[in-house]
């Protein structure tokens, strides 16, 4: 019984090892030679064909001007017009070419053209391992696959699989985008290149700067896993991962993202970031942060989340912070919930118990707007429940409280006029002409009414229709009419810079303009000596 079963264990390896046998040692047979002699070479017995030479190992068929067929080795030099054809679905072409029966490799040179019937590469020198399915070429090699035209200066093609391997110099063009990088993977069933070294890629829209990600060259869909921005011609996007869909024209960011409107010199930075290009309005989320220069100056804006809007059709151009909101400049700090900043007609409106500081002037109202002018604060509009609290040189709190007022800024952005419209009152501090003793305290109702101040501190009031006045002497001043009603002291809310700046220090302007050729990735110098590959060795 075990003499039986080790018979047929032989038997079946003698039936698995004949067929690899057979395969191993199949022979490049001559089809057809218009001439046919005989000749040693290199000390073998070769064969010399000349004349409409064809050659043929299993499906593979090789034609040239003329070839050495050496049968003992099983291998093929070929001259003149070579051409290399497996399973009528790969054609090659060359000047010049080998190839070794025993390992189905081919080496062909010159004016070398590869054709799968849908891609053509077109190169000097090329290695073809058939087993295997991957062609090497190890100088400049193009690509060409419908609208694509890919360059670069060595690379890899599966067969099978129909993936590219582009190293060095790598550049696919299309009439819709430009990429450029050091090494891409392309995959030419699915129209995606992969890439894990600097890689830009520029189309009509925008440009995409990563070194580690994903583009879908045909819907233009992409994936960055790593620090990557999407530049536009008046916006850039940046982020530790972004995704951008192009046909959409929508882009996530996420991690450190900062985008930078180029024409305003606004930065905005957060941790989430979204843009939606056909309606020009990005948000960014999660500890939210806007910067703008202004003059010599930076204005700062915090708050959860930060949406900006720059609409080409309907000429929008606006900044709304939600949440939370805390600005500051040198001249200018403040707290509400929401506001917007028209970047169109330079105005900020501040919603739902907006508090303003300017030196020593406390300003809240139901809502606040404040005119810019040549990027300095020109005007303040207060409406409702309106109230200015400054100080004086002695720490009293002059007070106007209306309806609605207008406060006025200097040339030095300093508070100088303010003007009440309704319900006016007015508590003033009078001091003696060297600012150092109280001489009383004069508190006016008047519906109408304009104070005038000088370096932030009330030097006249002016009541413009029948007020109704009271001065108290400085031994019969008591705490209660030295308050407004609604009076309210809320300096210790003022924000300072460090409580604005919630992401730490901001990143300076200069440092993110984008300079393309410092984003272009830098090309490598092939080594002098070539190190021969293997094909499909990578």
């Amino acid at each position: 019984m075990h003499g039986l079963l080790r018979y047929i264990y032989l038997a079946g390896l003698i039936c698995t090892a004949v067929p690899a046998l057979a395969q191993q040692t199949e022979k490049v047979n001559l089809e057809f030679a218009d001439n046919l002699f005989g000749t040693v070479r290199d000390g073998q017995e070769t064969r010399r064909l000349v004349g409409n030479v064809r050659l043929r190992q299993g499906t593979t068929v090789i034609t040239c001007d003329s070839a050495y067929l050496y049968s003992q080795r099983n291998f093929v030099e070929a001259y003149s017009n070579v051409r290399l054809v497996q399973n009528d679905s790969i054609t090659i072409t060359g000047n010049r070419g080998d190839y070794n029966g025993q390992t189905k490799q081919a080496a062909m040179r010159g004016n070398v053209v590869m054709n799968d019937g849908t891609k053509t590469l077109t190169t000097e020198e090329l290695d073809y391992d058939m087993r295997t399915s991957v062609a090497y070429y190890p100088v400049n090699g193009t690509i060409v696959e419908g609208d694509n035209t890919i360059t670069s200066r060595q690379g890899y093609y599966n067969t099978q699989t129909k993936i590219f391997t582009f190293e060095q110099d790598v550049v696919m063009l299309n009439p819709k985008y430009k990429l450029t990088s050091d090494k891409v993977i392309y995959n030419s069933l699915t129209k995606t290149a992969y890439f894990t070294t600097p890689t830009r890629i520029e189309g009509k829209d925008g440009t995409l700067v990563s070194t580690d990600g994903e583009y879908n060259t045909q819907t233009g869909a992409s994936v960055f896993r790593a620090r990557s921005s999407i530049e536009y011609d008046t916006y850039t996007l940046t982020g530790d991962r972004l995704n951008y869909n192009k046909t959409e024209d929508v882009g996530l960011a996420t991690g450190n993202v900062l985008l930078y409107a180029k024409e305003d010199s606004v930065v905005v930075q957060g941790d989430t970031g979204r843009y939606f290009g056909k309606v020009g309005v990005s948000k960014i989320y999660g500890k939210a942060l806007m910067q703008k220069l202004m003059q010599k100056d930076t204005l700062y804006i915090t708050g959860d989340t930060l949406v900006s809007v720059d609409n080409k059709e309907t000429n929008v151009k606006k900044i709304f912070a939600y949440n939370n909101v805390r600005i500051f400049r040198q001249d200018l700090q403040g707290k509400c919930d929401s506001l917007v900043y028209n970047q169109t007609d330079s105005t900020i409106q501040f919603y739902r118990d907006p508090v303003l500081w300017n030196d020593g002037s406390q300003l809240s109202a139901d809502t606040i707007r404040i005119q810019m002018a040549n990027n300095a604060i020109d005007r303040m509009f207060l409406r409702t429940n309106s109230f200015v609290i400054s100080l004086d040189t002695l720490n009293n709190f002059n007070q106007v409280k209306g309806r609605q007022m207008v406060a006025y800024f200097d040339k030095n952005r300093q508070l100088h006029r303010v003007t009440v419209n309704g319900n006016g009152e007015n508590v003033t501090w009078v001091l003696n002409d060297e600012n150092t003793r109280i001489r009383g305290v004069n508190k006016v109702e008047c519906s109408n009414m304009n104070i005038n101040l000088v370096e932030g501190k009330v030097n006249r009031v002016a009541f413009l229709n029948k007020p109704d006045a009271v001065f108290i002497p400085p031994h019969e001043i008591v705490e209660p009419d030295t308050r407004l009603r609604g009076f309210k002291w809320r300096e210790k809310e003022k924000p300072a810079r460090a409580d604005v700046l919630v992401r730490g220090e901001t990143v300076p302007l200069a440092s993110i303009k984008t300079k393309k050729a410092a984003d272009k990735p830098a090309s490598k110098p092939l080594p002098a000596k070539r190190e021969k590959k293997r094909p499909g060795a990578k």
